[in-house]
């Protein structure tokens, strides 16, 4: 299925559904803001405060904190409420424009006013008190600020995210020693990969999420995922109340961000539409220097020569663009459906590319564009038909229609100039090449839960994906050819599990067996003799995988404050569209690859948060075990960085991860995490050369292995004007410098290796009194130091971005 779209169409069908959101001017709002505590002082999290008889409601953060927002003024009964505990109401009265703060306080099921506290656990919290080595960071308190999602999340322990530049550049996850697409990532549990390149982590917008769940390593059922080295979840706010949201940020190499946001409910009816969209650009233009960043001229004999610090390159094929709209119209809150949304994500990307894998060649006249778009339905139903028995599926069609244009005659250098002519054409390969790749993605995803009794509950999930490919090329080029003809990928994944508690809830555990089904159809080149001469086909090669897997999850409390976690798991991950097809780029077709296996063992304690009411703090440590088989890694082919995904036929992988938390009086937080990581090659016999490998028990080449991030926060109220908020940071972090190749190979002054790095960053954010307007100023790179990643890539420098956010709140 083929379509095209341009922006000035995306703008015309964002306008429409905007209009569908018939969000009027509201009057001035309130805002209730307060804290629940015990009567020793200490916070408690996850009571759920809430205005009866309405949806305005929430739920106390780890610091015993809670805010509801949008409330209009009028006479409310605040209830506070918990599992096992005596609900408690108090009448309240909320003027317009006013910030009610109030203290809560429950002892045991005696209630006294003034203040009421009940024991409960934030979702983040019950997250990472499962077997699971799972980590739940809250993002709410940085939608304000200019960070996106992968800056977050490489702050975090045991995690890498390795850029090769600034907006829109391709990334590789590593978390605990499994890397790239080994880690899977999803918006409210369903699979990010199904809604194009512009939705993806990098271009995803904080704004529009409340909390971002990361499993390392053994990733549960429910997910319905072949991820074999962790998941990124990224969770946004499902609260229904009627809103619109929009922020702006602008900053370094001409970037700027918009977003916009918004959810509008029918009183009665429960017909409700949601809108999220955003656009993206930067030039990208910022400095690179140093290795491979060469000029040539006659007067230096074209003998290369290096950019410096004092006068780097300026990047000029990088820009980047994308424009992404999401809407859903459905039901919420009815008695056959929690919730049902038909929708479309519709997209539009526009990038330069400047170098391959490797920045030893420039480019100055590629570019790619891509279309997408994904019309799509979800439903979700607590209690349906019988208590306990909650199921949620989701189908789509994704149409994605990629370009990718190479026919300058041009060469460069990284001065921007022009220094040769080829009059075949193609930058990247040598042939001039215009090639669209069609992709069509059909989705289907189950997933249930029923509960068997109070201590076990049942978990099924079901995942079907098929893709089919096709292209075109309007210069026939040869090397396009298996890309032309059709391509297809099919993967299945089934899962089934067993969650229990025992020992009066000290001891959960989580039992689970998978299935994965693999079965691709991949063209390769085929050089044969027509007539005497010699012509390049295509043939295709049938390709196929079914193999089963299963695990365990244990989790013990052996005192409030002291809990040991084990999980295990024999996984399998299936090759992924770009691994086995390609992208139509810098990525070849393989059509001989494989999955990846590995056997992922995770053992850790937590302890704490240990809080007296002033000081409070919490230390987890993990250690972890991987024997992966068939590894699949990027491998650089050529000298322009072209390359493909191969197996790496063994390899094993040890590491441990510490974590460390202290607050003081819930103003001044300080993080600091290590991650050390032992990944080697464990292949002893080279089957390809039939003699014994001499990169045996190596380190796992361009893959870092020392990693640490400290910083601080700072959290103030009534800065300047009362009701305000005012937060800053001070991040910090490091990278030990490690090889880009095998470490035993070549003489220890002339190997390829990344630097030691350490980066630091900052920024401050302010929310006036009104709680709608607010302001963000961040500084990345505050050193301006030369930072790499995967293969020498050079990623920006110093950069200054600011960020304006407005939010409009109305009743419910």
């Amino acid at each position: 299925m083929k379509f095209n779209a341009n922006p000035r169409q995306l703008l015309l069908l964002f306008c429409f559904f905007l209009c569908l959101i018939p969000l009027q001017a509201q009057e001035e709002t309130a805002i209730i803001r307060g804290s629940v505590k015990n009567q020793a002082g200490e916070s408690l999290v996850a009571s759920r405060v809430y205005l009866e008889g309405t949806d305005f409601g929430a739920m106390s953060d780890e610091k015993g904190f809670f805010e509801i927002q949008g409330v209009t003024a009028g006479s409310y009964r605040l209830a506070v409420s918990r599992i096992g505990s005596e609900s408690y109401v108090q009448e309240i009265v909320v003027s317009a424009g006013q910030t009610l703060r109030l203290k809560v306080r429950l002892t045991g099921k005696d209630v006294e006013m003034d203040e009421v506290e009940i024991e409960g656990e934030t979702q983040s919290s019950l997250l990472e008190k499962q077997g699971f080595s799972v980590e739940a960071i809250d993002t709410r308190q940085l939608q304000i600020q200019s960070i996106d999602i992968n800056r977050v999340l490489d702050r975090t322990a045991g995690v890498r995210v390795r850029r090769s530049g600034g907006m829109g550049s391709d990334f590789i996850y590593s978390l605990n020693g499994m890397t790239g697409n080994a880690i899977r990532f999803f918006i409210d549990g369903v699979p990010m990969d199904y809604f194009g390149s512009s939705y993806s982590i990098n271009n995803f917008p904080t704004t529009l999420l409340e909390r971002v769940e990361i499993y390392k390593g053994v990733v549960p059922v429910s997910l319905g995922s072949d991820a074999l080295g962790g998941v990124v979840n990224l969770v946004t706010d499902q609260t229904v109340y009627n809103f619109l949201e929009a922020s702006y940020s602008f900053g370094s190499f001409n970037t700027h961000q918009a977003v916009v946001s918004g959810q509008w409910k029918a009183p009665n009816s429960g017909l409700t539409t949601r809108l999220s969209a955003f656009y993206n650009y930067s030039d990208n233009d910022y400095g690179v220097w140093g290795r491979g960043v060469t000029y040539a001229t006659p007067e230096t004999g074209f003998r290369p020569i290096e950019f410096t610090e004092e006068d780097p390159a300026i990047r000029f094929n990088d820009d980047f663009r994308t424009a992404n709209a999401k809407v859903d119209i459905g039901f919420t809150n009815q008695s056959w459906a929690d919730q049902i949304f038909v929708g479309a994500v519709i997209s539009d990307l526009d990038r330069g590319i400047q170098h391959g894998q490797t920045m030893g060649t420039v480019f100055g006249d590629i570019r790619y564009t891509e279309n997408f778009l994904m019309p799509f339905l979800t439903y979700r139903k607590e209690d349906l038909g019988i208590k306990g028995l909650n199921t949620d599926f989701f189908l789509s069609l994704a149409m994605k229609e990629g370009i990718n244009t190479d026919t300058s005659t041009n060469r460069y250098d990284w001065r921007g100039e022009v220094i040769n002519i080829n009059s075949n054409g193609g930058e990247l390969s040598g042939n001039q090449s215009r090639f669209t790749l069609f992709e069509d993605a059909y989705v289907g995803r189950w997933n249930t839960t029923y509960e068997l009794s109070p201590r076990h509950k049942l978990g099924m999930n079901f995942t079907y994906n098929n893709i089919q490919r096709d292209g075109e090329d309007d210069f026939a080029a040869w090397f396009r050819i298996p890309l032309v003809e059709p391509q297809s990928l099919q993967t299945l994944f089934g899962g089934l599990s067993l969650e229990s508690n025992w020992l009066q809830e000290r001891l959960t555990t989580n039992a689970f067996v998978k299935y994965y089904g693999y079965e691709a159809a991949v063209n390769e080149d085929v050089l044969i003799a027509i007539d005497g001469v010699q012509q390049t086909i295509s043939r295709t090669i049938e390709n196929q995988k079914n193999t089963w897997g299963g695990g365990l999850a244990a989790a013990f409390k052996v005192s409030p404050n002291i809990l040991l976690k084990l999980s295990a798991e024999q996984a399998t991950r299936l090759p992924s569209a770009t691994e086995a097809l390609g992208d139509g780029i810098t990525i070849w077709n393989n059509p001989f690859i494989q999955p990846e296996q590995s056997f992922n063992v995770n053992l850790g304690t937590v302890l704490g948060p240990f809080d007296n009411g002033v000081h409070s703090f919490k230390v987890s440590v993990l250690g972890f075990y991987r024997d992966t088989k068939d590894q699949l890694l990027f491998t650089v082919l050529d000298n322009r960085g072209n390359g493909a995904f191969i197996n790496i036929a063994q390899t094993e992988g040890k590491g441990v991860e510490l974590d460390f938390n202290y607050s003081f009086r819930d103003f001044i937080e300080f993080t600091a995490n290590a991650t050390y990581l032992d990944i080697r090659n464990n292949q002893s016999f080279d089957i390809l050369t039939n003699q014994p490998n001499i990169v045996y028990r190596d380190r796992l080449r361009n893959t870092p292995y020392l990693m640490a991030n400290a910083g601080f926060r700072f959290r103030f109220e009534d800065v300047v004007q009362e009701g305000s908020r005012l937060f800053a940071y001070l991040q910090s972090g490091y990278v030990h410098e490690y090889f880009l190749g095998w470490p035993s190979l070549g003489s220890q002054d002339q190997k390829n290796k990344i630097p030691t790095q350490l980066v630091f960053d900052a920024g401050v954010g302010y929310t006036f009194p009104s709680q709608r307007f607010s302001i963000g100023l961040d500084l990345s790179n505050a050193l301006n130091e030369q930072v790499y990643d995967n293969f020498l890539l050079q990623k920006p420098g110093r950069a200054v971005f600011g960020k304006l956010t407005y939010r409009i709140l109305s009743d419910n």
